[in-house]
C-alpha cells in the first residue's frame, strides 16, 4: 500500500504549479504512514486570531478574484486574505473581520469590502476609504469597477469612486436590499436587491448618466458578457436577460451564477453540476465541482476555481478538478474542546479524535476507534496526568508514557456514558455519569455523590469540598459534605444551564442560554452579568479573577469578551473572531485559544 507521504509526494510533483510542492515539516502522528505538514501561510485575522488546524484556514471562502493572469485572490467570511501568485500561495493581512467582496485592476488597487465598509490595497496597506454617511450606511456586499477611478459598491446603500472620494448617488431602490453589482462596460452597470423578509426585489441599470428602473424582480448575483446579455439570479432561480427590455426563467434549480472571463458566464445546481454558457449561447459542462465548493470564479472554460468551507480552494484545469490549497488537517469534524497544562501542552477534540500539540503542530493521540467513537470531555492536570471521558464509558488515562483505560463504577452492559469532568489534583477528581451521578475520586475510591439537579452537563471544582454542577434545571453546590441548590434571579425561569468553570471559590461563573451568571461570593447566589438574544457557546476562567466568554450571534463571526471579577459589568468591545467557536481555553502565558466548527484550532495571542 503506498503511504501517505508517497501519495501526497507524487500529488506536489504533477501539481507542481499549484504551489503545493514548496516544502514539507514534521511527520505529525509518528507512524511509518504519517502525514506531513505542508509549508503553507500563517492566516490571521484582523482581531488576531491565527488558525493552527486546518491549515491554512478553516474559514469560509466567499469570493475569488483574478487581478492578473497569475494573481489570484480568495477572501473568507470571517475576513481572511490568501493570494497565489507565481505559484506561491501567501496571506495577506486583513484590515477586517467579515468579507464578502473583492475587485481589482491591478496588484496595487485591489478593493475589499463586508460588514465595516469598503478598504483599499495599494500594495502594501490597506486603507478604510471614508464615507459621506454614518456607519450604517457602510456595509458593501458586493464590488464591480471598469477602471480605477470607476468603482460601484453596493451593501445598504450604493457607493460609487471615482478615483478620488467615494459618493453617494440617488438609486431608485430601498435602503438595505442590495446584492449585487456587475457591468461589461462603464455606461452598463447592473444591480439587484432583495428584501429578505417578502422575497420581493428590484433590477436597476446604469447607462453613465443615471439609474434606471428594469424590472421589479429580486436578484442576488448578476453576470454577463454585454448590454444584450445579461443573467441574475435569485432564491434559487436563474433568469436571461437579452436586454433592459424583460428575462426569460431559464431554471429553477441554481445555486451559483458566476462570470468565465468576458464571454461567457457559469452556473452550478443543487448537484453541483456545472455549465458553462457563451454569449452565443453555446453550452459545456465541466466536470461537477467537488462536493465541498459552494462558489466559484473562471478566467475561462479550462480555467475555474471554486471554494467554500473550510478553506477550500480547487482548480478545474479543462480536464479534472484538483485540490489547488493543499489543506492540512487531522481530522474534518467540529473541534468542540480545548485545554491544556501549559502553552506547550495541548489537548483538543475534532469529533472523536484527541489530537495533542507540544507547541509546535498537532499530533492525534486518540482515535475514534480508541474512544468508542466520541470523546465528552478532556481534563489535564499535568504533561503526565490526562483523563480522557470517552464515548465507551472508559477513562482514557495518559501517563506520559502510554494510554491506560479505567472502569469506575457502577460497571456492566448498560453503563451509563461520562458526560464531564473537572478536578483539582491526582486525588481529587470529579466525573459526572448518565443523567444524574457525580463521581469523585479520592486517591483511593470512587464514590457516588447524588446532586440536587436532573440531567447536569458541566462539572467544576474548586477542591474536594467545593464543587459546581450545572445541567438543564439549575445549578447545585458541593460543600461541607452536602449539595446546596443554587439561588437564580428571580424571574430567569427554567433556563438549561450549559457549561461552569472558575479560577477559585470566590470566582465561578456559568453559562445559561444567552445568559453569563457570576456566583456571589462563596455561597449560592447567582447573579446575571450579561445577557442577549446570542447563544452563549464556552468561557474560560481568568487566574486573577474573571472570564472570556464567546457568543454565537448565527453571524460570519463570534463575539468573544473578556469580563473582570472586579468590574464584571464593564465588557468593553467585542473580539470578534471567526463563526462557529465552540470552547475557549486561557493558557498561562496569556493566549486564548479557541475550537470551532470545520476543526477550526485558532489562537489570538496577548495584545501588547
Amino acid at each position: 500500500m503506498m503511504s501517505k507521504t508517497l501519495v501526497w509526494l507524487l500529488l506536489c510533483l504533477i501539481g507542481a504549479g499549484l504551489g503545493c510542492g514548496r516544502r514539507l515539516v514534521g511527520i505529525v502522528d509518528g507512524g511509518s504512514d504519517g502525514a506531513l505538514v505542508p509549508d503553507l501561510p500563517e492566516v490571521c485575522t484582523s482581531e488576531g486570531w491565527c488558525w493552527t488546524h486546518p491549515l491554512p484556514t478553516s474559514d469560509r471562502f466567499v469570493q475569488a478574484f483574478a487581478v492578473g493572469p497569475d494573481d489570484l485572490w480568495l477572501i473568507g467570511a470571517s475576513g481572511t486574505i490568501v493570494r497565489f501568485a507565481d505559484g506561491v500561495w501567501s496571506a495577506v493581512p486583513s484590515p477586517t473581520s467579515a468579507l464578502s467582496a473583492i475587485w481589482a485592476s491591478a496588484p496595487n488597487d485591489v478593493w475589499v469590502g463586508g460588514a465595516a465598509g469598503p478598504f483599499h490595497w495599494d500594495g502594501k496597506l490597506w486603507t478604510m476609504v471614508a464615507t459621506p454617511a454614518s456607519p450604517g450606511g457602510r456595509p458593501v456586499r458586493a464590488i464591480w469597477g471598469c477602471a480605477p477611478n470607476d468603482v460601484w459598491m453596493v451593501g445598504s446603500l450604493a457607493l460609487h469612486w471615482d478615483g478620488s472620494q467615494l459618493t453617494y448617488p440617488s438609486m431608485p431602490i430601498e435602503p438595505g436590499t442590495l446584492r449585487a453589482v456587475w457591468g461589461s462596460a462603464c455606461n452598463n452597470v447592473w444591480a439587484g436587491a432583495l428584501v429578505d423578509t417578502s422575497g420581493a426585489g428590484r433590477i436597476i441599470r446604469w447607462d453613465g448618466a443615471s439609474w434606471l428602473d428594469i424590472a421589479s424582480q429580486p436578484a442576488e448575483q448578476i453576470a454577463g458578457t454585454g448590454a444584450d446579455d445579461i443573467w441574475s439570479l435569485a432564491q434559487g432561480q436563474l433568469f436571461h436577460w437579452p436586454g433592459p427590455g424583460g428575462a426569460m426563467l431559464h431554471s429553477s434549480r441554481t445555486l451559483n451564477l458566476f462570470p468565465v472571463g468576458a464571454a461567457a458566464v457559469g452556473t452550478m445546481d443543487d448537484r453541483q453540476a456545472i455549465s458553462i454558457v457563451t454569449r452565443g449561447g453555446a453550452t459545456s459542462s465541466p466536470a461537477d465541482a467537488p462536493d465541498s465548493v459552494s462558489g466559484l470564479w473562471g478566467r475561462a472554460a479550462n480555467d475555474i476555481w471554486g471554494f467554500g468551507a473550510l478553506g477550500v480552494a480547487a482548480h478545474w484545469n479543462g480536464t479534472s478538478w484538483t485540490d489547488a490549497l493543499p489543506r492540512w488537517a487531522l481530522g474534518r469534524d467540529d473541534a468542540v474542546k480545548v485545554t491544556g497544562s501549559s502553552p506547550t501542552d495541548l489537548w483538543a477534540v475534532v469529533g472523536g479524535t484527541l489530537l495533542h500539540r507540544d507547541g509546535e503542530v498537532w499530533r492525534p493521540a486518540l482515535t475514534p476507534q480508541d474512544v468508542g467513537g466520541k470523546i465528552y470531555d478532556v481534563w489535564a492536570r499535568a504533561l503526565d496526568d490526562v483523563w480522557v471521558l470517552g464515548g465507551d464509558a472508559l477513562i482514557h488515562r495518559w501517563d506520559g508514557a502510554a494510554w491506560r483505560t479505567e472502569d469506575p463504577p457502577p460497571r456492566g452492559n448498560t453503563t451509563p456514558e461520562m458526560r464531564a469532568i473537572a478536578g483539582t489534583g491526582p486525588d481529587d477528581v470529579w466525573i459526572l455519569r448518565g443523567t444524574n451521578s457525580v463521581l469523585h475520586w479520592d486517591g483511593e475510591n470512587w464514590i457516588s455523590r447524588q446532586p440536587s439537579i436532573e440531567r447536569p452537563v458541566d462539572i467544576w471544582a474548586a477542591g474536594p469540598d467545593d464543587v459546581w454542577v450545572v445541567g438543564d434545571d439549575g445549578a447545585s453546590h458541593w460543600r461541607n459534605g452536602y449539595w446546596y441548590q443554587a439561588r437564580l434571579p428571580i424571574g430567569f425561569g427554567s433556563t438549561p444551564f450549559a457549561a461552569v468553570a472558575g479560577s477559585g471559590a470566590g470566582d465561578v461563573w456559568m453559562l445559561a442560554a444567552g445568559y453569563l451568571l457570576k456566583v456571589s461570593g462563596d455561597e449560592e447566589d447567582v447573579a446575571i452579568v450579561m445577557s442577549s438574544d446570542w447563544r452563549a457557546a464556552g468561557l474560560a476562567p481568568i487566574a486573577t479573577g474573571g472570564v472570556w466568554v464567546v457568543f454565537e450571534d448565527g453571524t460570519d463571526a463570534s463575539r468573544v469578551y473578556r469580563i473582570t471579577s472586579t468590574d464584571p459589568g464593564t465588557f468593553g468591545t467585542a473580539i470578534i473572531g471567526p463563526a462557529g467557536l465552540n470552547d475557549l481555553w486561557l493558557a498561562s502565558d496569556g493566549t486564548l485559544w479557541a475550537a470551532g466548527d470545520g476543526g477550526a484550532l485558532i489562537r489570538r495571542r496577548p495584545s501588547p
